[in-house]
């Protein structure tokens, strides 16, 4: 049966009104009669009646032979005078085109040929609609049941609520006069709404509609429209849209589709920075592919989000741009697609941190696709073929338009590769481009390589794991750190622009113009060094094959010893170095043991226990490494980064090849956690790594001992947690350097939550001293206002780097905020302010105020 409704509707996501125990029926309620009868005697029942409650009776009476009623109840009183039944339920009756009208009491209106209906009414139709009332009144002649008091009508996910409805039952359709109805998250209002079937989906159309998430009688917002049209988990279209601020317009669009997922649709961010101007950052997002409908115009399928941007910057110009993201792929947030974004800008040279720039040329742009294309070749084995290109025009764009990117990724790479994984290995083959001559990287033409995962040899408890590569390795200085380099390479010593320069190079670049200033004129060591500087090179095998036993002894101890052996071959080596094999030898131990102790049933809701268990594992590992030396001029590509954490001692995961040399170490530490129950499961409440490193031979800095290591994570509770990393010499010297870092988390109560963070740094050998503080709060004033805040020290010489100041008003149905930073970049300050109206009660649903903050 086919239903159409033609109402004004409105959607709520509260149960059903039949359902609600504040319109339930009485007990007993009296029958409701609009006529009363004429007294009557009662009259027994006709034989079989009451006997056989699931018989029919219509015939009884005189109703009509394609209504079916059956009485569960004690008895049926009928006055053959009047033609009136009473039956005292439970009430069923039922039409031949499926129609089924439930009830506790009835009456039959012989003259009329009408049912009264009262108590807790629930009708449903052949197709699954359900209508709750209060009373019913079922007219035979008509074919039409009037349903009255808090009805609801549920029909897949649209809800309709009002006094009456009226069902014809001949026609299959509903009059729904002075209903609200409604589809999750989306709470609809209209002079007229229709249900309708568009390539077999049901579709909500209204004309002179309104359409809110606001759950109150009186909504805060409304968005109004000539005709509205909702696709129920899809989207939204609005044809001559108006949004109205309780009663008063303030925005007119003549169409607009906003689908309910918060990719798609229309965001703005409105705001102004130094280095920008005032700035409206829009964006629209629409899906494509697919197969196109030729009745409708859209595509079937869609798996292409694109985001089409056209950014207005007062001191930059206009920028446009667009991300297309294949929807089909898994989850993952480094396959971002491909995006494309342009601007002509109106002033360049203009800096964030006040560093002069030279020359940058006005058209700026950035190329950008992290893409995943899977292949069919095999069953068992995963074939995928990977892209990470990144082109930009210049090296200051991503610090002039995407700074987030700049802050975690200042140099992009640039890699494609195809790849084929399975149980046990993984197979790759991937060049390495340099379209970004701005940058230092290395180029790879090819470099082929094969990972044998850790895995039983022969069915022998014996494990192997490995790797075997081959590739062609370039690097190359970039081209915006040269301005800073040949200075540096014949300024005099003392010179007041050598501090300055060095401060403009990388950490490594700055290391070896630091030793080539070193050496005295002339020295023989210069012009290796120098070519390591601009364009270190070479052609490399490399392999390395390892196996490990694990081992149980006693029960109690468990042993895994470790053998592993490799060979390095280089060759064309560019610069003074020759060609150079290497033999890599390994040997290592790992042992462990655990100790637990049960502490009994502590409880202590306040401190987040459940009972608690203590387990200690104490742990030692060894490894031992002797291989050839490379020359001190070797233009080493594949290298160790500077860091403040201990080195990998297992050697498969010591991917900087060019950096292995002799080494043999001993690390000791302990693990302690105490361990909770919650939600039924074991949780850690606070767990600690403590360990340092004994160095027979040191591979850096001549150490006989580490620094004492200590990582700690403390969850007690949801609204508390903390994480504790430090470092510091505690036997000798240790490395000669300490680091503290600390991140605690608080939300005290419901209307105030904080964060603080902490990072010391002092007397590391490379990298610089720092000591950073920074503090996150936010504070709930009242109903309507909260306020924000962020800062960030650099105590090491007084700086307040970072202060944002935010504002927050709540208007019901709207958040209103206003947001400034101010960022000391030592040179030159930079400000900003940026704007947000936020529509809080659309849930999954995105409106023309949605925002994204830049």
């Amino acid at each position: 049966m086919r239903v159409a409704v033609v109402p004004a509707i409105f959607l709520t996501t509260l149960r059903l009104a039949g359902q609600e125990p504040e319109i339930q029926p009485e007990a007993n309620p009296a029958p409701v009669i609009e006529e009363a009868p004429l007294p009557i005697a009662p009259v027994p029942v006709p034989e079989g009646i009451a006997a056989l409650p699931d018989n029919p009776v219509a015939a009884n009476f005189g109703i009509p032979e394609d209504i079916t009623i059956r009485d569960e109840g004690p008895s049926v009183e009928y006055d053959a005078i009047t033609g009136v039944a009473l039956f005292s339920g439970p009430f069923h009756v039922s039409t031949d085109n499926g129609m089924k009208l439930r009830s506790d009491k009835a009456r039959w209106e012989g003259k009329e040929a009408k049912f009264y209906v009262d108590g807790a009414v629930k009708m449903t139709t052949e197709d699954g609609t359900e209508i709750f009332a209060d009373r019913a009144v079922a007219d035979t002649k008509t074919e039409t049941v009037v349903l009255i008091g808090n009805v609801s009508v549920y029909r897949g996910s649209l809800l309709q609520r009002g006094d009456q409805v009226t069902y014809s039952w001949g026609e299959g359709k509903f009059d729904a006069t002075g209903l609200r109805a409604g589809v999750d998250p989306l709470l609809l209002e209209a002079g007229q709404f229709t249900i309708e079937e568009r390539d077999g989906k049901q579709v909500y159309v209204g004309r002179d509609a309104g359409v809110t998430t606001h759950d109150v009688e009186q909504p805060g917002f409304w968005l109004r429209a000539k005709e509205t049209t909702i696709y129920p988990d899809d989207k939204v279209t609005f044809k001559n849209l108006r949004l109205y601020a309780g009663e008063t317009p303030i925005f007119w669009l003549p169409y607009l589709s906003q689908p309910l997922d918060s990719d798609l649709g229309y965001h703005f961010v409105p705001g102004a920075r130094s280095n920008w101007g005032a700035f409206l950052l829009n964006s629209y997002g629409i899906m494509l592919g697919g197969r196109p409908n030729p009745e409708t115009g859209e595509n079937e399928d869609a798996w292409l989000l694109s985001r089409w941007h056209f950014d207005l910057r007062t001191r930059r110009g206009v920028g446009t741009g667009v991300d297309l993201i294949d929807r089909r792929q898994e989850d993952n947030p480094n396959l971002t697609g491909l995006s494309l974004y342009y601007t002509n800008d109106l002033d360049p040279n203009v800096s964030r941190t006040g560093v002069s720039r030279g020359f940058v040329n006005e058209d700026r742009y950035r190329f950008a696709l992290q893409h995943r294309v899977p292949l069919e070749f095999e069953k068992d084995a995963e074939w995928r073929l990977d892209a990470n290109l990144n082109i930009l025009s210049d090296n200051y764009y991503l610090e002039d338009f995407n700074p987030d990117l700049f802050r975690n990724d200042p140099s992009p790479d640039n890699t494609i590769g195809l790849f084929r994984r399975d149980d046990g290995t993984l197979f790759s083959l991937f060049g390495r481009v340099r379209p970004n001559e701005f940058y230092r990287s290395d180029t790879r033409l090819p470099e082929i390589a094969m990972d044998f995962a850790r895995r039983p040899l022969f069915d022998l408890p014996i494990l192997h794991e490995g790797s075997v590569s081959f590739g062609i390795v370039q690097e190359e200085i970039g081209h915006a750190s040269m301005s800073a380099v040949r200075p540096l390479l014949t300024l005099p010593p003392g010179d007041p622009r050598v501090p300055l320069l060095m401060a403009q190079l990388p950490a490594y670049e700055r290391r070896i113009l630091q030793t080539i200033r070193s050496l005295p004129p002339g020295s023989a060591a210069i012009p290796g060094l120098v070519n390591q500087l601009f364009s270190p090179g070479y052609n490399r095998f490399h392999t390395y094959q390892e196996v490990s036993m694990p081992m149980n002894v006693g029960g109690w101890l468990s042993l895994t010893p470790e053998m592993g052996i490799g060979y390095s071959r280089y060759s064309d080596v560019d610069g003074a170095a020759k060609s150079a094999d290497r033999t890599h030898l390994h040997a290592g131990m790992e042992a462990s043991m655990k100790f637990s102790k049960d502490l009994g049933d502590v409880q202590n809701r306040k401190l987040g226990l459940d009972r608690l268990l203590h387990v200690v594992q104490p742990y030692a590992r060894f490894s031992y490494i002797s291989t050839d030396d490379l020359d001190p001029l070797f233009p080493s590509v594949d290298r160790e980064t500077f860091s403040t954490r201990p080195q990998p001692l297992a050697v498969p995961n010591f991917t900087a090849i060019d950096s292995l040399r002799d080494w043999s170490i001993v690390r000791f530490g302990m693990r302690n956690k105490l361990i909770t129950q919650r939600d039924g499961q074991s949780f850690d409440w606070l767990a600690m790594d403590t360990y340092f490193d004994t160095f027979i031979t040191d591979p850096d800095y001549n150490r006989n001992f580490s620094n004492l290591y200590n990582d700690l994570k403390w969850n007690p509770l949801p609204w508390f947690g903390m994480s504790l990393e430090t470092q510091f010499p505690f036997i000798d010297d240790g490395s000669g350097f300490s680091e503290v870092a600390a991140r605690a988390n608080f939300m005290p109560n419901e209307n105030l939550e904080f964060s603080v963070g902490h990072r010391l740094l002092d007397n590391h050998p490379v990298l610089r001293d720092s000591q950073r503080l920074d503090l996150r709060t936010y504070a709930r004033l009242n109903d309507k206002w909260g306020v924000g805040a962020f800062q960030l020290w650099e105590l090491d010489d007084g700086t307040l780097e970072v202060q944002q100041y935010t504002l927050h008003r709540d208007f019901n149905s709207w958040v209103g905020s206003v947001g400034i930073t101010h960022r000391d970049n030592r040179l030159e300050d930079e400000f900003g302010v940026i704007f947000s109206f936020t529509l809080k009660d659309f849930p999954s649903a995105s409106v023309p105020f949605k925002l994204d903050a830049q």
